[in-house]
């Protein structure tokens, strides 16, 4: 897959997408193709990922096949257990915020 244009998004600083089946097959890691086309839109755009599933799922699905410069990563945000936390780089991966649902909710 080849990203031919990005004119169609030029006024938009961000794109948001979903991590699994989208990013990558569900509960597996990215593939190749994905995390370098992920890099060149890191190099234009701030992507923020959701998921269902645990930070950790994230950094095995989506940080570690991606081969970016550091530099780069501080345009990536990770919103992992569907949003209830929130990481973002800085010197390292940093949690903002979490909101833990318990068990009954």
């Amino acid at each position: 897959m080849k990203i031919s244009s990005d004119k169609k998004i030029p006024d938009k600083k961000w794109v948001v997408c979903d991590l699994d089946g989208t990013l990558t097959s569900t509960k597996a890691p990215m593939d190749t193709e994905m995390a370098g086309l992920m890099g060149d839109l890191l190099a234009a755009k701030r992507v923020a990922v959701i998921g269902g599933g645990k930070y950790a799922l994230f950094r095995e699905q989506l940080l570690r096949p991606l081969q970016t410069p550091r530099s780069l990563l501080a345009r990536l945000f990770l919103f992992p257990t569907t949003a209830t936390s929130f990481y973002r780089y800085q010197n390292g991966w940093k949690n903002i915020y979490a909101h833990p649902l318990s068990k009954q909710e």
